[in-house]
Formats: structure tokens, C-alpha cells, sequence
């Protein structure tokens, strides 16, 4: 495949036109020169002063060169808290003069692009405060080769391996920018995912983000659509990509496998009077490497180091051809694997199907044109991706051509993966539209206005990505319905009840919020996103690092990357969504919480482990597109009405007992518990005498426990009145089994008396208290522990005294968690603590003891699972 020559604008034009060259006819008398001539030489000698200047401060912001006194400060800063001593102020306040070894020692260093002093502890500077770590001398190199690459008109784009903060890849964007040079593509592959540790070598590593990447490129306006970015192995990406010939490889790493893996996938790409530079040639193990790359390869272009790291070599013409020649084109092929083709449509839905064809069979008709609304004019078409389905839920392509002209079906056969995203991909990089709206599960179906509203918001807010809110179809949470009796048929009877698909708005009578989410509140995925094809090639399609069943995070780092994305905006379309069907999914319809938590969490873990940090939900600036119809109205205040809807789908015949069990709408628990809970009528909770100011389902909750696990104690803190304590005293005296151990330090002037009781006076959060409280129990008692309402801090402290008397398959209780929506005031509250304790994995939430609707500690019974 032939690539794009280094064409250069006429002297004295911008990018959006081109001078007219003087004819012979404008010459004068005797080839004298004309003023045209003249004219055109000047502005010709102007812009070649401008681009050489222009370099000339790129490199130098690279390098951090106008900020070392600077980084002197925020060094001398440095040694002085670790020492322990004051600052110098004269050094502070002038570096070059009172600090002249260390500045003239740190100019030698970003000439030869070593890191600080060569210390581990020094070696973050030049990585966090520059954007180039190769050194000037290097970055000098790099701009002789790219001149002769101009000069002589050789075809390609540049590739940049392993780019650590990007100052490389970026000055390469910055000389086709100061030169006007149309048509090369800078490529920039790397892992994007060192950890932000020390590593083997003793170093600190910052972590690497493609958005910090873009971020950097922005920073100096050199992001636009002739940079892409690659991330995974570079030598599996850029093999995968749609690279045609490539004008300069440089190749930044130390792995000498790694190197040669880059090397063997783009070399024969490279053109003849192309350009490879190896930074690390002078790494232990690299440079014998290529060596034998060269030597196998039959390489006998003469090896230039650079410096003391670098070494390059210019390729030559096969032998027999004539010397190296410009191709003459323009444009860009694409970005990658995950790069649209070339764009001819609007629009390009790409929708990944496994085993639904019940679901899927709906999710297609709300993109149809019969569906969806305004979109007369939006030519757009629909690519189905079937990933591995059971051959009797596949959908084939006849019934996905039948929803309408444009629909497309791809079965991947043998190719399908146990995660969607490699099938995401495949819809992607066949796709022809200039934007798309990705739909990783096929489950979702949508409302009729998100196709017209999607497109509306990328003109809009253009550069942007939109996206529809995520609803389930049902009455909660779908895990927890499930777990419930919600399933498929009780599914089906809510979707006749609403006449759907007669009017796709009334999804909203039957939804629920996925994740207790709101219209205004941030988001973290969505499952119909709209993202230009541009954003696309920069950015990259969804990481199939994310290999496991379902894929993970997959869906959620692909919104990360986008959102976080320079300059471009968040846009959510209000009065619409994306509603989940039940189908037995990987995530959203396990029943099981303690399941589904070690699921979840296994998935966090798997993305730190790619990305090198946790994932955090990406800082946002919301915009919005849309309006709220009157059913798409049912905010938190107003969702208790959607019960009517639920209860007329229950029981087909209002004078029987149902069969099918109906989970209780979430917002109805919910609401019912805060209204209990403001009643104060809890205050009046009694057992024989005594007021236990809990919730009665609670107390049904705890007996259920000590039935059931039949402990040697019951621990708990905060003794109250003392009617907890005796309620528990008495289901022990039932069962003939177990005492109680309460805990408070504060007075009780009448504690009831039981002789299964045993009371202890002091802080349920200190040391010595949980010392004392192992002596009473024994060193090898079952126990389970109830933990009564204190600040987050105290109730961690408190859980991290008593859970070792919990064996595996018992309780720790923590209570009160309703403080984090009805006393927003309280401070750190239980419900923060069950968080962090649930994130270490030790423990997970078990929701079925919660069923009755009514529960202070929502989220608070955790059984230990390790």
C-alpha cells in the first residue's frame, strides 16, 4: 500500500491554501529576476526562519529548558523535607546564582538526555517535568532525519514506540506543522500501562495514560487527526494496524525482545531511504539484539550511534531498484484495527449479540427507521456482530436484514472470543460512518429519540462523544431482582403492559436507573455511545487486553479514554436511554451478591493491573441535548409511582394468589425504610420491656443469623438501652446455644440482666477493648459481630478489632447505613466503612437478608468469603 509523500505548501501559505509559483513569463530582460520572483524568495526565506525558530522553542519546551531554575527549587524543596531543615531562601529565590553545579550539571544532563543525577530517587525529574527524556542531542538527530526524509521526498508516516511522555512523537507532529507538510500520519504505539511504583531497576516509574499522552499534544495544539495512538504491545498493534509505508520508525524500550518484536512487524513497511532509530541501543541486551536482527535480516546500511544510547540506520533501495522515490498521494488509510473505513455514511451502529436472540431481536427493532424518531434524513446503517453465540440463539442474517435496508450481520464463527471487545472492533473497523455509536451489549434496547439526539449533540458540542443513559428493565437493581424471581417471562409481561414497541417512551414505566444513578449525575459507561470517527483513530476502539468473559472493564476504560480525551465533551441526552434486558449476563443478572462482588472486584483488579492504578470515574463537565417527556420524568422524587406499574403486570387476574414472585420496586424499599426511619417510631421498637431502637425487619434478620450459624458469641457493640442485647439473649436461649458480649463505653445505669449476657465497659474502637474481648470469647470462638452506628474511622477500627472472631461463612453486621441518605450530616458514615471493607475483598454484601423491604443496614450484612 502506497502512503502519502512529504508535500510541501508553496513558501508564504497556511494550510488552507497554496501561493501560485511565478511562470517563466514573469522573468525579466535577460533571466533577470522579476519582483514576483523576488517577492516569493523573501516570503520563502520568512518561513524558514519562522519554522526554525518555531523548532527552536518546541525543543527547548520538550526539554523543560526555560523552567531548570525551577526544577532546582522544587529539588533543593525536596532534599530539605527529607532532611528535615529549613529551605535555603537565597537558593529559592535565585538558583542560578547559588545553586551553579547543580544548574550547569542539569543543562549537561537535557543535552544527553540522562535522567538526574543518575539516582533512583532523582530519576522522576526529568520524567515528570519534561516531555522529552531523549536529550537535545537526540531530539537534534531526530530533525536531521526527518529533513532528509522532507528533502528527499520519501513516502511515510512516522512511528513512535514506547514514547514515555511523548516529547519525541511530538516534535515530530511540530516539524510537518512548522514545515506544512500535508499528508504523513504520525503513529504512536506503546502499553500505556507502567505502574506508578518502583520498579525492578529501582526506578520510579510515572504512570503512562493515553489520555496524559493526548493531553501533552494538546498542550502545544498538535492534536488533531493526523496523530493515532495505539494501545497494547506495539508490535501486536502495529502489525494489526492499517500501516502502509513508513517513513521513520523510532523505537524507545528497553526489553530487547520487545525491540525486536517491533522490529520484525514494521520493518519491511519502512521505505527505502527511510529512517529506524533504536533510543536503547546502548541498554544492556538491546543492542545485541539488533545486531541480530540486522544480521538476519541481511541489513548492511551502515549502524550511526547517535550518542552514548541511541544508534540509527537509513535504509536503502532493494537491490536492483533505482534510488529511494516520492509517492505521489494524500489522505490518511485509518488508525489502527479499530480505525472506521472510509467514512460514507453518518452514522455507523455497531451492536455485539451472545446467546440473546430474544433480546436482541428487540434491541434491533428500536434502530430501525419503523422506531425510531427524525431520522429521515440521517443515513445510517447497523452492524451486527454475533460473538459466539449457541447455534440456536443466533440471529443470522435474514432476521437482521429484515429490520431494514442497512442492517449488516457478522457471524464470527470460529473467531469469536470469550470478551466482546475484539467482536466490538470487528463492527468497528468494517464500519463506513463518520461517526459511531458503539452498543456493547446487544441487550439494550433503546428509545426512539437517541439515533436523532446522538447526532445532534456531536454537531453540537463538536469535538464530543454523547451518550445515552443506562436503564434496566424491571424494578430494582437486576442482580438483586433477579435473585428476587424476576426473570424473562415476568420481563415479557411488563413490555406488554406498556404496548411496547407502540411507544418506546414507556420503557421509562418499567425502568430503573442501572447503579441508583439520576439524570444529572455523573457517569462511568453507557451502553450507547457516539464517538466521531476521528476521536476513533487517535484514541483506538475497545482494548482487547480486557480478555475475560463479558470483557471486564472493557466498556468502562473505552469511556474513560474517551471522556478524558483533550478538548473533547461530555454530552448526555436527556429523555432517553438505553434499557437492559434480563438474559443471564456476566455481571448484571448474578444473583448472588457475594458472587457478583468477587466478580466486580476481580475486575478492578484486572484493570489495575493493565492500567497501573484503579479505575477512577474520569472528571466531568456534563452538556445535553433533549428534553424529558412526561414518563421519562420519574426522577428519585417521583418513582414511587412506577409501583402500579409492576403490580399490573404481576397478576394477570386480580382475583388469585400470584404465582410468580414480584421483587419489591427498589424505590419503594427504599423510600419506606428513610420514611420508617424519620418516623421515629423505630425509637419504639421493644422486646420484653426493653426498646432496641431497631428497625423489627432488622431484629428478623439477626434471629435468621443465629439460627442459621449457631455461633458461641454474639459480639456487639454500642449497647444502647440493652434491648439488642437481651433480643439476642433470648433467640440464644431458643436455640440452646451461644452468649452475647456487649461492648460500650458508655454508662448503663439498669443493663437487663441474662445469663447469656456479659457486658464489657470501655471504646468498642480500642485496642485494649478488643484484647479484653478475646480473653471472655477464647481464642477459637465462632462468633458473629454486630456493630453498632459510629463515624467511619471508629467503625473501621471497630471492624478491624472484632473480624478476626469471624470465621469464614459467618457475619459482621455493620448497622445505621441508611445515615448516608437520611443524616447527610453525620460525617464519614457506616455505609463509606462497608465500602472500604467490602473493596479488600475479605468480605461481601449478602442482600438476601434485606428482603423484607425494610432495613436500617442496607449493604451492611457482610459474610466472610476468605
Amino acid at each position: 500500500m502506497s502512503r502519502p509523500r512529504f508535500d510541501r505548501a508553496a513558501p508564504g501559505c497556511g494550510a488552507e491554501g497554496r501561493a501560485a509559483k511565478a511562470s517563466p513569463d514573469s522573468r525579466g530582460p535577460a533571466g533577470e529576476e522579476s519582483p514576483v520572483e523576488s517577492s516569493e524568495g523573501a516570503l520563502e526565506g520568512h518561513a524558514a526562519r519562522a519554522a526554525r525558530r518555531y523548532l527552536d522553542l518546541l525543543r527547548d519546551a520538550l526539554l523543560d529548558q526555560h523552567y531548570l531554575e525551577n526544577e532546582l527549587r522544587i529539588q533543593h524543596l525536596l532534599e530539605c523535607v527529607g532532611a528535615g531543615r529549613e529551605a535555603d531562601p537565597d537558593k529559592l529565590a535565585n538558583p542560578a546564582r547559588h545553586m551553579v553545579g547543580p544548574l550547569r550539571r542539569l543543562k549537561q544532563e537535557r543535552q544527553a538526555g540522562q535522567l538526574p543525577g543518575g539516582e533512583a530517587e532523582a530519576a522522576a525529574s526529568l520524567e515528570a517535568l519534561a516531555y522529552a527524556q531523549v536529550g537535545r542531542t537526540r531530539l537534534d538527530h531526530l530533525e536531521s532525519c526527518l529533513a532528509a526524509i522532507r528533502d528527499d521526498g520519501i513516502a511515510g508516516d512516522l512511528v513512535e514506540c514506547g514514547p514515555g511522555r511523548g516529547g519525541a512523537a511530538i516534535f515530530m507532529r511540530g516539524f510537518l506543522e512548522s514545515h506544512e507538510l500535508v499528508g504523513p500520519h504520525v503513529w504512536v504505539a506503546d502499553r500505556f500501562e507502567i505502574p506508578g511504583a518502583r520498579e525492578a531497576d529501582g526506578h520510579w516509574r510515572l504512570p503512562l495514560d493515553v489520555n496524559a499522552m493526548r493531553e501533552g499534544f494538546a498542550r502545544f495544539g498538535l492534536l488533531d487527526d493526523r496523530v493515532s495512538f495505539l494501545q497494547g504491545p506495539p508490535a501486536r498493534t502495529l502489525a494489526e494496524a492499517s500501516l502502509g509505508e513508513v517513513a521513520l520508525l523510532r523505537v524507545d524500550g528497553h526489553d530487547p525482545d520487545e525491540v525486536t518484536a517491533i522490529l520484525d512487524a514494521v520493518y519491511d513497511r519502512v521505505a527505502a531511504g527511510g529512517f529506524v532509530i533504536v533510543d536503547d541501543y546502548g541498554a544492556m541486551g538491546c543492542g545485541p539484539a539488533v545486531d541480530r536482527f540486522r544480521s538476519q535480516r541481511g541489513v548492511v546500511e551502515a549502524l550511526d550511534r547517535v550518542d552514548w544510547s541511541a544508534a540509527a540506520w537509513r535504509k536503502a533501495a532493494p537491490a536492483g531498484a533505482g534510488s529511494p522515490t516520492a509517492v505521489s498521494a494524500s489522505g490518511i488509510d485509518g488508525a489502527g484495527t479499530s480505525a472506521p473505513a472510509t467514512a460514507t455514511k453518518d452514522l455507523s451502529v455497531v451492536v455485539v449479540v451472545h446467546n440473546m436472540r430474544r433480546e436482541a431481536a428487540r434491541t434491533l427493532h428500536s434502530l430501525s427507521r419503523a422506531y425510531q424518531r427524525g431520522v429521515e434524513d440521517l443515513d445510517y446503517e447497523v452492524i451486527v456482530v454475533e460473538n459466539g453465540s449457541d447455534p440456536e440463539q443466533r440471529l443470522g442474517a435474514e432476521l437482521v436484514r429484515s429490520f431494514g435496508e442497512g442492517f449488516r450481520y457478522i457471524d464470527l464463527g470460529e473467531e469469536a472470543a470469550p470478551s466482546p471487545a475484539p467482536a466490538a472492533n470487528r463492527g468497528i473497523s468494517t464500519s463506513s460512518g463518520r461517526a459511531v455509536a458503539l452498543m456493547i451489549d446487544g441487550a439494550h434496547m433503546l428509545t426512539p429519540g437517541v439515533l436523532r439526539l446522538g447526532m445532534l449533540g456531536l454537531s453540537t458540542y463538536a469535538p464530543a462523544i454523547v451518550t445515552a443513559r443506562q436503564w434496566y428493565v424491571g424494578p430494582g437493581q437486576q442482580p438483586q431482582m433477579v435473585a428476587g424471581g424476576y426473570g424473562r417471562e415476568l420481563e415479557d409481561r411488563l413490555l406488554a403492559q406498556i404496548d411496547w414497541p407502540t411507544d418506546g417512551y414507556r420503557l421509562f414505566e418499567v425502568g430503573h436507573f442501572i447503579g441508583n444513578r439520576d439524570w444529572f449525575d455523573g457517569e462511568w459507561e453507557s451502553n450507547c455511545i457516539f464517538v466521531p470517527g476521528t476521536l476513533l483513530e487517535q484514541v483506538g476502539g475497545m482494548d482487547e487486553s480486557f480478555s475475560m468473559p463479558g470483557g471486564g472493564f472493557v466498556n468502562l476504560d473505552f469511556f474513560e479514554r474517551m471522556v478524558g480525551s483533550p478538548g473533547v465533551n461530555l454530552v448526555t441526552i436527556l429523555g432517553e436511554g438505553s434499557f437492559h434486558q434480563v438474559h443471564g449476563g456476566t455481571t448484571t443478572n448474578l444473583g448472588a451478591a457475594d458472587e457478583l462482588d468477587g466478580l466486580v472486584k476481580s475486575y478492578e483488579d484486572h484493570f489495575a493491573e493493565l492500567r497501573g492504578r484503579r479505575f477512577q470515574v474520569p472528571p466531568q463537565r456534563a452538556h445535553y441535548v433533549g428534553s424529558l417527556p412526561p414518563p421519562a420524568r420519574r426522577t428519585r422524587a417521583r418513582r414511587m409511582s412506577s409501583a402500579e406499574s409492576f403490580r399490573a403486570a404481576h397478576a394477570p387476574a386480580a382475583d388469585r394468589r400470584p404465582v410468580d414472585p414480584m421483587p419489591v420496586p427498589e424505590e419503594l424499599g427504599a423510600e419506606f425504610s428513610d420514611a420508617f426511619w424519620r418516623s421515629g417510631e423505630w425509637h419504639r421498637t421493644m422486646w420484653l420491656g426493653r426498646a432496641t431502637h431497631k428497625a423489627p425487619t432488622d431484629l428478623l434478620a439477626y434471629q435468621e443469623l443465629i439460627f442459621r450459624l449457631r455461633p458461641d458469641w454474639v459480639v456487639e457493640t454500642r449497647t444502647g438501652a440493652g434491648g439488642r442485647a437481651l433480643f439476642l439473649a433470648s433467640i440464644c436461649d431458643l436455640i440452646d446455644n451461644g452468649r452475647v458480649l456487649s461492648i460500650d463505653d458508655y454508662p448503663l445505669a439498669d443493663p437487663p440482666d441474662h445469663p447469656r449476657i456479659a457486658y464489657l465497659r470501655g471504646d468498642p474502637a480500642a485496642e485494649r477493648s478488643a484484647a479484653r474481648a478475646s480473653e471472655i470469647v477464647g481464642a477459637r470462638a465462632r462468633a458473629l459481630v454486630i456493630l453498632g452506628a459510629a463515624v467511619g474511622p471508629q467503625m473501621i477500627a471497630a471492624f478491624r478489632n472484632y473480624a478476626p472472631l469471624v470465621p469464614v461463612g459467618s457475619y459482621v453486621v455493620v448497622e445505621e447505613t441508611i445515615l448516608a441518605t437520611v443524616w447527610p450530616g453525620f460525617g464519614s458514615t457506616p455505609a463509606a466503612a462497608v465500602q472500604r471493607i467490602v473493596d479488600e475483598g475479605d468480605f461481601a454484601r449478602d442482600l438476601s437478608l434485606e428482603r423484607f423491604a425494610l432495613s436500617f443496614n442496607a449493604g451492611g450484612f457482610l459474610r466472610r468469603i476468605r
